[in-house]
């Protein structure tokens, strides 16, 4: 008898998971509001997106809340290259042309197929999801089931369990359709709980205005990128070496960020009004297509350089482009005091020296060739170009 009232005391302990759960279950939790992030989109084929730097989105976010008519505010963002219309929540480029890309206030995510990134729900749905999660957290009701506009089914299981699913079978005679298929997506509430990198803001005080001429042809580097790209990486790396090696002069506002922008003068040679295009096109065999397309986009800009009727085209296109960049610059920047440089690449460099060494006015020309004398002579490395400042004009 003993010993059966012995067995009979004895129970076997639940398992660790279901301890876990029903404490998680019976614990009350503090409902807390999510906290926004503004990401764009990224114009490539993945239609991936990006987020702003904090200080970015804390702007974008103030004038959210401001309660003021979205239509009338534009925010400027990305160093004041870009503006965000926060009534259309597009981003349009300010300098150079670029498609208008999308912005979003973004709370809850949903983890992509083909990769790691977290994708944005939309902002409506977002609000529904919070919504719905906020229910759950002040009764205590879990296992919440939404079903998104395109048909997902969101299933909310604990606040540290929430998942994504997407139907994949097809609709039956009844028009039903599985509630649960294929693998699940793990669904993220605020920015701070998913892998993404937020960018560092850049300093607001511009020292020095750099403008950069690509070289031949319509793509700059080895990956067929154009000057926009190729300078955002330019950019980025100078302000990755402000951070890593003037960070106390930048913290106690003593050094500003030093401004590259793109000059691209390939898109205004071969624009439909010069009738550069339709000329070589008449007279390109059809065989080796892409070789062919390659050469015309490419190699012939070289000739057109040393031909006395497109050379000039060349060089008005580099200098009004370049004045038309400076007048804006100077108006979204009217506090800038700094100086100005140009830099080149390949045929960029000659065009440049050509340009400045033909200047009417022998003071400046003078000034000039001395400034892309050092930029040309110590320009082998963005560490290089910072001590070489000191010594510019």
């Amino acid at each position: 008898m003993l010993q059966n009232q012995g067995m009979s005391s004895l129970e076997a302990p639940p398992p660790s998971n279901s301890l876990k759960t029903d404490e998680m279950m019976e614990t009350p939790m503090t409902y807390e509001a999510v906290v926004p992030h503004w990401f764009f989109q990224i114009q490539d084929t993945k239609g991936s997106w990006s987020p702003f730097s904090k200080e970015d989105s804390d702007k974008l976010e103030e004038a959210y809340c401001s309660g003021q008519n979205p239509n009338s505010i534009v925010i400027p963002v990305c160093g004041g290259r870009y503006d965000v219309y926060l009534g259309s929540r597009r981003r349009l480029s300010v300098y150079w042309d670029e498609e208008d890309s999308l912005v979003q206030r973004c709370t809850w995510f949903y983890k992509g197929d083909k990769d790691s990134k977290y994708i944005p729900y939309s902002e409506n749905f977002s609000e529904i999801l919070e919504n719905s999660y906020m229910e759950a957290v002040v009764l205590n009701e879990w296992k919440k089931r939404l079903e998104s506009p395109s048909r997902d089914l969101i299933i909310l299981h604990n606040p540290k369990l929430m998942v994504h699913y997407q139907p994949s079978g097809v609709a039956d005679e009844w028009g039903a359709t599985p509630s649960e298929q294929g693998r699940p997506r793990t669904v993220k509430r605020g920015v701070e709980n998913i892998s993404v990198e937020i960018p560092q803001g850049e300093p607001a005080q511009i020292d020095h205005l750099v403008f950069m001429v690509h070289g031949i042809g319509p793509a700059c580097d080895l990956q067929f990128r154009s000057i926009v790209q190729c300078v955002n990486d330019f950019r980025l790396v100078s302000l990755n070496l402000l951070h890593a090696h003037f960070k106390r002069a930048q913290e106690q506002e003593q050094i500003g960020r030093v401004e590259f922008l793109p000059v691209n003068w390939h898109s205004a040679l071969h624009a439909d009004a010069t009738g550069v295009d339709s000329d070589i096109q008449r007279i390109t065999l059809p065989s080796i297509n892409r070789l062919r397309q390659f050469t015309n986009e490419t190699l012939l800009d070289l000739f057109f350089y040393n031909s006395p009727t497109y050379c000039q085209t060349i060089v008005n296109t580099v200098c009004g482009e370049m004045n038309r960049i400076y007048r804006l610059f100077l108006e979204r920047n009217q506090a800038f005091k700094g100086q100005v440089s140009v830099t080149g690449h390949s045929l960029g460099s000659l065009i440049l020296f050509d340009m400045l060494t033909n200047q009417n006015d022998p003071l400046l020309r003078n000034h000039q060739r001395v400034k892309v004398y050092f930029l040309f002579l110590f320009f082998s490395s963005l560490s290089d170009y910072y001590t070489s400042l000191h010594f510019v004009g």
